[in-house]
């Protein structure tokens, strides 16, 4: 298993790296991945990643998947939040001092063989996980996004770590690694009420306010990585982080994937793949009563592999009713069940 993972993720990311070294800085990469690049100059430079524009950069020549005269919208906005690109800043700079260049898969790369260890440490058994590092390692949907600098590991890898640190009963660290994620992409704060339930579950005897104190990283954590962009320019900030997203603004992201925003395009029911549709009524509709659901199964087996059954259910509704319905989710929501399944609770 160990061979495969190396030659289907290891190798193909490495030859790609060295592929977009040896040509140009928009081949051979993951549009996201350019983006993170070109936000680290930015923030070097003393510039907002969410003030600014993209189209002086290597995004403006990437291969965009529509045709003229559609536009890459990653060029106007930045959908991802600050701590990727900070925790990626003085990797960038050693890189560029010790070798004169960057790839932002060498951060990735980094995590996925971190996220793998302890993916398998969460079971004891070696057939478990045996069994685990197949379902991360070789996920065709996960790993293909590491080969070309998908950004999706980044935060995966911290949501492991959380419960990695839920199973030893370390609760306070736990919930900063979960406040990590949540720092770096929406989609981890789905997490987040099942982790808080657990911890409650778990803690209560202690009382409420010892009980704040050791989830309160799960706030904080966020906003002391996300509010100064907020007071830097909260206009762009909101504009590229949300309204980007749900098709409020220009250039927002069209309805793509194989969810049910393409579904509306296909019936004619929306003419227009960047046009509004108030996807989060559908999202409310189905997550709210699911959430409810499995808060009150976490809340009855305060269990590791509830909050990521729990997960894995979460994101499948809430990214199918969403704008975009894309592979990658399929990557998380995959990985997300082999913890639901295969882990132990410690």
């Amino acid at each position: 298993v160990m061979m495969s993972v190396f030659l289907i993720v290891i190798l193909p990311a490495l030859s790609g790296m060295l592929l977009r070294r040896s040509t140009a800085p928009w081949l051979y990469v993951h549009d996201g991945a350019i983006q993170i690049e070109e936000s680290i100059k930015l923030l070097l430079r003393g510039e907002n990643p969410y003030t600014e524009d993209y189209l002086d950069t290597p995004l403006a020549e990437w291969d965009y998947a529509f045709e003229p005269p559609d536009v890459n919208p990653a060029l106007y906005h930045n959908a991802y939040l600050p701590f990727i690109f900070i925790f990626s800043t003085p990797v960038y700079a050693t890189t560029m001092r010790l070798i004169g260049w960057y790839d932002q898969r060498l951060v990735y790369l980094l995590l996925f063989l971190g996220a793998s260890w302890l993916y398998t440490a969460h079971a004891r058994s070696p057939t478990r996980r045996l069994s685990l590092l197949a379902v991360f390692g070789l996920n065709f949907f996960g790993v293909s996004y590491v080969v070309w600098g998908g950004n999706d590991i980044f935060v995966l890898f911290w949501l492991i770590a959380c419960t990695y640190l839920l199973r030893q009963d370390r609760i306070t660290l736990a919930a900063v690694c979960l406040g990590l994620a949540c720092a770096s992409k929406q989609t981890a704060w789905l997490f987040a009420p099942l982790f808080l339930t657990y911890a409650w579950r778990t803690e209560r005897q202690a009382g409420p306010w010892a009980f704040v104190r050791t989830v309160c990283p799960v706030v904080l954590v966020p906003l002391v990585v996300i509010l100064p962009f907020v007071l830097w320019d909260a206009a762009s900030f909101v504009d590229d982080t949300y309204l980007y997203l749900t098709g409020g603004t220009a250039y927002s992201y069209p309805m793509t994937g194989l969810g049910f925003g393409s579904l509306l395009l296909t019936l004619g029911l929306v003419e227009d793949e960047h046009a509004f549709f108030p996807f989060l009524l559908l999202q409310l509709a189905t997550c709210a009563p699911l959430l409810t659901f499995l808060l009150r199964i976490q809340w009855c087996r305060a269990s590791v592999r509830v909050c990521w059954q729990g997960y894995a259910l979460l994101l499948l509704f809430f990214t199918f009713f969403s704008r975009f319905f894309a592979d990658f989710y399929l990557g998380t929501i995959v990985n997300a069940i082999g913890l639901g399944y295969l882990s132990e609770d410690g």
